[in-house]
Order: C-alpha cells, then sequence, then structure tokens
C-alpha cells in the first residue's frame, strides 16, 4: 500500500508529455479553430452590436423628422383654420353689412312710397273737398235759401269734411 502512495517518476514523466503532447495536437488541430470560432462569433456580435445601434440612431433620426413634420402639418391646419375663420369672419360681416344696407333700402323705398301715396291721397282728398265745396254751394245757390239755412249747410260740409278727414 505505500506504494500506491509514492509517486512513479516514470508514470509521471509519461503522464506530462502525454499531456504535452495533448495539448500540441489540441493547440494544433483543436485550439486554433475554437478561438476562430469564438473570435468569428466575438466580431459577429460587435457588428450586430453596431448595426443595432445605427439602426437604432436611424429610427430616432426618423422619428425626429416625423415629430417635426407632424408639428408642421398641426401649425398648418390651425393655420387653415385660423384663415377659415377669418374668412367666414369677414364673409358674416360682409353679409351682415349688405343685408342692413338692403334693409335701409327696403325700408327707404317704403318710406317714398308711403310719403306718394300721402301726397297723393292729400291731393285725392282736396279734390273731393272742392267738389264738395261746389256742390254745396251750388245747393246753397239753387235753393236761394235765407242765411241761417246757408250756415246749417256750411256747418254740416265742414262736419262732414273733418269726418272724411279721419
Amino acid at each position: 500500500m505505500e506504494r500506491l502512495l509514492q509517486p512513479d517518476t516514470g508514470l509521471m514523466v509519461w503522464t506530462i508529455v502525454t499531456f504535452l503532447l495533448l495539448v500540441a495536437v489540441l493547440t494544433k488541430a483543436a485550439w486554433k479553430p475554437i478561438l476562430d470560432g469564438i473570435n468569428g462569433r466575438e466580431k459577429k456580435i460587435r457588428e450586430d452590436i453596431e448595426r443595432a445601434e445605427k439602426a437604432n440612431a436611424d429610427a430616432q433620426a426618423l422619428r425626429q423628422q416625423y415629430e417635426a413634420r407632424l408639428a408642421e402639418a398641426q401649425r398648418a391646419i390651425q393655420d387653415m383654420v385660423s384663415q377659415a375663420r377669418q374668412d367666414g369672419e369677414r364673409t358674416r360681416s360682409e353679409l351682415l353689412t349688405a343685408a342692413k344696407a338692403e334693409a335701409e333700402r327696403i325700408i327707404e323705398k317704403g318710406r317714398r312710397e308711403l310719403a306718394g301715396e300721402t301726397d297723393k291721397l292729400r291731393d285725392e282728398l282736396r279734390a273731393e273737398v272742392s267738389a264738395l265745396s261746389l256742390a254745396m254751394a251750388e245747393k246753397i245757390l239753387n235753393r236761394a235759401l235765407d242765411q241761417k239755412t246757408a250756415q246749417d249747410v256750411l256747418k254740416d260740409a265742414v262736419k262732414s269734411m273733418s269726418e272724411a278727414k279721419r
């Protein structure tokens, strides 16, 4: 059993030589492809990160462009709404002014027509009064009445004229 606990130098040498040969073979055959694979993967990951960062930057720039366009569109819409309101107010004002002018014209025309009708009615009334006066004078003269009767007839005529005016 003691022998098991003591190292065998020959076995140790062969173990070290075998280990070194295994490392040399692995270095030539497997280590280089493993490192190449790890380096290739690292490079690919780095490139993917760079592409993702570039895509993110592009997306941010595009987002800012869209936000700027949206803000510009909103300003344009506000300008259009404001212009439409101004146009509506101006049109309303013009229509109101035109309506007032038309109402004044109609009122003035009505006043002129009323004045004309009033003058016409006055002329007709004068003509009637004249005709009545002549008719009464004729009756008075035809009857050859006395003074008292003539005054009564004149009073009746004046009374009928004043009623006719009303």
